[in-house]
């Protein structure tokens, strides 16, 4: 890992390989306003930050029900769903190797900080985290401020830090946040797509095995 001493981990489709949950919980939500059903690739090449604008792309009339309600019963239906996760192949693997080797982690999620916590105990990996952060709400707003906030309380220097992610906006979180990025391919959006950020792009975890600096 080069001279990296910290890793802060996107969740949803970085540690938790949630992309075909996600697309189903959204097809029931389309079938329900009868507009058009997604596949796994129109939904990775739709998906993004903000997500009103992902609804609104699929078809979603926000004059006529709001966005909160839209949200509210996205959570609804992926929290029906979220047994059937499982995590990336790995992904324990990977966080144990890493932490013999004398990396710590934590979790920066633009998901809710009960659900957040939920998540990570239901698949027994709390001991590999030092800090998970969510948001307070279910809307997914952006997570920046809370990066900010996170790396400033980090006893580390910037470049002694990494942030893995799986989206366009994980890259923009850590262009602000100051700290290197990796990507992965395996999550929620397309290789092409998270190619536009000019960083190191991974088809899976296990295909990262030796990180040098970027």
């Amino acid at each position: 890992m080069g001279d990296y001493k910290h890793i802060i981990w996107d969740w949803n489709g970085t540690l938790l390989n949630d992309v075909h949950e996600c697309v189903a919980v959204v097809n029931g939500m389309l079938n329900k306003r009868r507009l058009p059903k997604l596949t796994i690739e129109r939904y990775r090449e739709n998906v993004g930050f903000p997500v009103i604008d992902f609804y609104r792309r699929l078809g979603f009339d926000f004059t006529k029900e709001s966005y909160e309600k839209v949200a509210d019963e996205y959570m609804k239906g992926y929290v029906r769903y979220l047994p059937q996760c499982r995590l990336q192949q790995g992904a324990e693997t990977f966080l144990r190797s890493l932490t013999n080797a004398g990396l710590t982690h934590s979790v920066l999620s633009a998901y809710h900080q009960r659900r957040l916590e939920e998540a990570v105990a239901i698949f027994q990996l709390e001991r590999w985290f030092i800090k998970l952060i969510g948001l307070n709400d279910y809307y997914a707003h952006s997570k920046v401020e809370n990066g900010r906030k996170w790396i400033d309380k980090l006893p580390y220097k910037k470049q002694e830090v990494l942030f893995v992610g799986d989206m366009l906006h994980d890259y923009e979180v850590a262009c602000a946040m100051g700290v290197d990025c990796v990507l992965l391919s395996c999550g929620h959006q397309s290789h092409e797509r998270l190619r536009e950020c000019g960083v190191p792009v991974y088809d899976s975890l296990e295909n990262i095995q030796e990180i040098g600096r970027h």
